[in-house]
């Protein structure tokens, strides 16, 4: 058998409801080079039975020895990749239909091992949130160019991230994956995998390109790390659920809650211990790490999450820096502000409907223009979509004419 050009990886772990909408958007390519391997985590519903019922002979089920950490479930999926380059797919995320064409192109082109594209955004209809079945695209040039390693990576030390680093969005060469473990043990480590190891593949990929079009889109269900722990409000028996399936211990972070921040902090600086010489010029900025914490423990909060051990660990810490510890207090001391915001939101529901109606009218008409390149959001109830499938094909139909 050929060796594949693509490898897409889809980790999973009862996910049975999800998985096969992923599968779908990449049997639906228009680049028929690929082979997809979905990693399953010892899921205990019925995943195999979901990936078995395809019958595409580029498809193959794998299965991990035990249940295991996010992180060692990912380096045991990527491992079963045979492709020249590999993409790692969340099962809640799509490809758009011409993703893997685009990619292989710009590959070509540049000769790229490390490449990565803008990501639009769905929210389906088991979303824990507002604005179910909906879709953000973010604006767009659809153009590509050449990145430096240091674009890439300076940002990220210094907690003011230029690009958006979902795991889906980016393709690497096996070549480069299996040179980043063989001088650090392996490729993924750590809750946030892509924050150790994307700028591990930065510093020693020979060329990195990124697309500035939406060639994926990041899936927001009720089984979403981020959808959960970042924009919604589960319950707290559901976050426990999550925090239970990642690695308990932080070698590197000042602060040991679950958030974004912290996954964040952990991967980078986890990388850069493994990789000093190439990674030791880069200075973690830890005011704005913890400037940064303090917005997403704010936001939780707001939303009604109890953050008060994380904030109070917090407050403990940034006493090292009065200027922070200042910032802190401000804000403890605005906290009435988002339930200002949300009564002013109850006193005009009774216009909601009537403001988005308008809203798609227009959005519609925009869109009929081709006016897209500044971006978007939408509703699939007035453009036809309920399943992130059929937005992935929906953001093809309007985007593909605005790319280059």
């Amino acid at each position: 058998m050929n060796t594949p050009l693509f490898s897409v990886v889809i980790p999973t772990f009862n996910r049975s409801d999800l998985v096969g909408q992923a599968i779908r958007s990449v049997l639906k390519q228009t680049f028929d080079d690929f082979e997809i391997v979905v990693g399953d985590n010892c899921s205990t519903d019925d995943t195999a039975g979901v990936v078995r019922r395809f019958t595409d002979a580029r498809l193959r089920y794998v299965r991990t020895p035990r249940h295991a950490a996010i992180a060692d479930s990912w380096e045991f999926a990527r491992s079963q990749a045979s492709g020249r380059l590999i993409i790692m797919l969340a099962d809640d995320d799509a490809l758009v239909p011409t993703a893997l064409q685009r990619f292989a192109h710009e590959m070509r082109l540049r000769d790229a091992d490390f490449l990565f594209c803008k990501v639009a955004e769905y929210r389906d209809g088991g979303f824990p949130g507002p604005g179910r079945n909906t879709l953000a695209c973010p604006g767009f040039s659809g153009s590509s160019r050449l990145v430096s390693a240091e674009e890439f990576v300076q940002p990220l030390f210094a907690f003011r991230g230029r690009f958006n680093m979902h795991p889906s969005a980016f393709v690497f060469s096996k070549a480069l994956a299996d040179q980043v473990a063989s001088r650090c043990g392996r490729f993924f480590q750590t809750n946030g995998v892509e924050y150790y190891a994307w700028p591990l593949a930065a510093v020693l990929a020979k060329s990195i390109v990124y697309i500035d079009a939406p060639l994926c889109i990041c899936g927001r269900t009720g089984k979403s790390w981020g959808s959960n722990l970042r924009l919604a409000n589960p319950g707290m028996e559901r976050i426990q659920e999550f925090i239970a399936d990642v690695e308990q211990g932080h070698k590197w972070v000042p602060l040991t809650n679950f958030t974004i921040c912290n996954m964040w902090a952990e991967g980078v600086l986890t990388a850069k211990k493994l990789l000093p010489w190439e990674l030791g010029r880069y200075e973690f900025d830890e005011e704005q790490y913890l400037r940064e914490t303090m917005r997403e423990l704010q936001h939780r909060r707001a939303l009604g999450v109890d953050v008060s051990r994380e904030m109070s660990e917090l407050s403990e810490y940034v006493r090292k820096y009065p200027s922070l510890a200042g910032e802190l207090i401000s804000e403890k001391s605005s906290r009435g502000t988002s339930w200002r915001w949300i009564r002013s939101r109850i006193a005009d529901l009774g216009l909601r409907t009537l403001r988005r109606r308008v809203r798609a009218y227009a959005t519609m008409r925009r869109l009929k223009r081709g006016e897209v390149g500044s971006g978007f959001g939408v509703s699939g109830a007035d453009f036809g979509f309920s399943t992130i499938g059929e937005c992935a094909e929906f953001l093809e139909r309007i985007v593909a004419p605005a790319r280059s």
